[in-house]
């Protein structure tokens, strides 16, 4: 049920920033050590950085968690320092990465033990490496909400402004109240033809990664939907942290969002980006005039619509089209355009090979 709490003094909200990621699909740049949303490819500013000062003056957001496992704490408290951030930040060290289910569990349940929210507080989460502008359409969307009294796990939906298949799709159903609407299914990645009928269809969102419910939500969706999860959130404090790595490794989605019925949509109408694969990157940047995005020192002739970064060596390229072409100190990458979406498949191999 949702009511409206104007009427009421409204509890700030805490914007809980997951930022524990490998960033895997940007591969050669981004590695275990130094994941995507601490790379500053784009300009001065980092991913991070860039999802921290979204919330500078966002007056209805009183405190930033962040939460990392504990090789990144040295990197985000020098890029919180780096930008001067002055809203109170906390940040959060999973004693293992138990993927986003793990990591958002670990953190109710520490700011919990902390008594820095009760079961009302209404808990936004996000994920650290996206690209939302304009900032403040976005933020009018969160503000709305804030005056809500909510009962339901709220989910962010962006309307797809492309032919996209390597997102996860949210159908919308019925209109529930506001600009809210009733969730029908999830469909994860789908084939170009099923993605171009939902480009054009208006029942089509792309899943966004942003959660919004309180405490009281939370413990009620995840005893009902995973008792597997449910029985280490019931665990004190100090035990969770010590049965911590027992946990089942599993995303928030599988284990709950794809689950609950008590769940509603809220559309953005923003431009949206994960940066989750070399295309995207491509798409964001500026172009030249032969539709290359060019970093470092790059030789071209003849060379059109390609991505190409060089960081070590004089990389130069002749008569190519449509390629990405990644250079860095320790190994070189060349796919063709729309390819790289299957990256995985490259890392579990580089994987393999050390292991041999």
């Amino acid at each position: 049920m949702i009511t409206n709490n104007k009427s009421k003094k409204k509890n700030l909200m805490k914007a809980i920033i997951l930022a524990g990621g490998s960033g895997k699909r940007l591969w050669p740049i981004s590695s275990e050590n130094s994941p995507k949303q601490f790379l500053k490819f784009l300009d001065h500013e980092s991913l991070f950085q860039k999802t921290l000062l979204r919330f500078k003056n966002f007056k209805f957001v009183d405190e930033i968690v962040v939460v990392i496992n504990k090789s990144f704490e040295k990197i985000v408290k020098n890029q919180i320092a780096e930008i001067n951030y002055q809203k109170k930040t906390k940040i959060l060290i999973e004693p293992d990465q138990r993927s986003t289910a793990g990591a958002i569990l670990f953190s109710i349940k520490s700011l919990k033990d902390s008594g820095s929210i009760d079961e009302k507080t209404k808990l936004l989460f996000l994920p650290s490496d996206h690209l939302i502008f304009p900032k403040d359409k976005f933020l009018s969307y969160i503000e709305s909400l804030n005056s809500l009294d909510l009962d339901e796990i709220i989910i962010f939906g962006i309307r797809p402004h492309k032919i996209e298949t390597g997102f996860g799709y949210i159908k919308i159903d019925n209109k529930k109240s506001g600009s809210l609407s009733e969730v029908g299914s999830f469909i994860e990645k789908p084939s170009y033809k099923k993605a171009k009928e939902f480009f054009l269809s208006e029942k089509y969102l792309w899943n966004a990664g942003i959660f919004l419910f309180t405490e009281k939500v939370f413990e009620r969706e995840i005893k009902k939907h995973s008792p597997n999860l449910y029985k280490f959130y019931e665990m004190s404090f100090q035990k969770l942290l010590e049965n911590f790595s027992l946990m089942p490794k599993i995303s928030i989605d599988y284990a709950l969002i794809e689950k609950t019925k008590n769940i509603l949509v809220q559309p953005l109408d923003v431009s949206f980006s994960d940066v989750g694969s070399w295309e995207s990157i491509y798409d964001i940047l500026q172009k030249d005039e032969n539709e290359n995005v060019i970093r470092g020192n790059v030789l071209t002739s003849d060379t059109k619509n390609s991505l190409i970064f060089a960081k070590k060596k004089v990389v130069s390229t002749m008569g190519l089209e449509n390629i990405i072409l990644v250079e860095t100190k320790d190994a070189i990458f060349l796919a063709k355009r729309g390819k790289s979406q299957n990256m995985k498949q490259i890392i579990q191999k580089i994987l393999n090979k050390c292991d041999d």
